[in-house]
């Protein structure tokens, strides 16, 4: 069964991640240039996201959750904040 997702419940998960960002990055102890490298993005736009001037996208939501998904200490952690949540798990399934 998918899950479905709509733009409220994207944009709750993106202001969850949005507001833990510093803390999930110096848990990774990563620099912000290192870290948009990785997703793709510049570290002007990382930077105005983690300040929040600038509203993360989808896109970036999903590669920084596959990101602290895979990196040990902060995989729980986007559990535990409600980042990525067991529906967004089953939305995301390719089966």
């Amino acid at each position: 069964m998918t899950a479905n997702i709509d733009d409220v419940f994207r944009d709750n998960l993106i202001s969850i991640l949005t507001d833990e960002l510093k803390v999930l990055r110096a848990k990774v102890d990563i620099s912000q240039q290192d870290l948009a490298e990785k997703i793709g993005i510049s570290r002007q736009t990382y930077g105005a996201i983690e300040s929040k001037k600038q509203k993360m996208g989808w896109d970036t939501f999903l590669a920084l959750i596959f990101l602290f998904d895979k990196t040990e200490g902060t995989s729980k952690m986007i559990r535990q904040i409600g980042a990525y949540p067991p529906e967004l798990e089953t939305y995301l399934e390719l089966k």
